[in-house]
């Protein structure tokens, strides 16, 4: 919040867009696997178990390949200015792991949970500039699902932040 007000006093001398991203998700070099669209693909890949903490919790969702085209869209128009939100599927994490269910083969286990933090995002903003998703969260599912199947993905510590900066950086 402070950046963005920052960069936006900057706003007389430069283009100042500011992009803020859901939850980005789907196959990626440097994948994401604690975040609930990959996170939960990939349990019931490897585990055929999807475990589901409370479940009513929303998440604003974006694919990878939106958000990129999001930053380059912008880049091409820098007639748009300010700040845009940046997420177009606001799903319960529940119904995320309904999804993955649907195309994997996995039982969904839901335990309560003492997080009842929901997000959701309005990305009409950067819609009225003409930039449109072409991908889905289910997209992004069938996507981790051909990267795993194909041995292009694995379950490694490096695609979980924490688990990767315990042993790469704090050491």
């Amino acid at each position: 919040m402070v950046a963005e007000r920052v960069l936006w006093s900057y706003r007389d001398d430069m283009t100042v867009q500011m992009i803020r991203p859901a939850t980005v998700c789907g196959y990626s070099p440097r994948m994401r696997l604690d975040v609930s669209v990959n996170m939960l693909t990939m349990q019931a890949l490897t585990k055929r178990r999807i475990t589901v903490f409370g479940g009513k919790q929303t998440r604003p969702n974006i694919h990878m390949e939106d958000i990129t085209n999001a930053y380059l869209f912008m880049l091409d128009h820098p007639e748009h200015t300010g700040v845009y939100n940046a997420g177009f599927e606001n799903i319960s994490i529940l119904d995320i792991a309904e999804r993955v269910a649907q195309q994997v083969e996995a039982e969904i286990v839901v335990t309560e949970s003492n997080d009842p933090r929901s997000y959701r995002v309005n990305s009409d903003r950067l819609l009225a500039t003409g930039f449109r998703p072409k991908k889905t969260v289910d997209d992004a599912i069938r996507e981790i699902i051909q990267k795993y199947n194909s041995g292009e993905l694995k379950d490694d510590e490096k695609f979980h932040n924490l688990k990767w900066m315990q042993k790469e950086i704090v050491k």
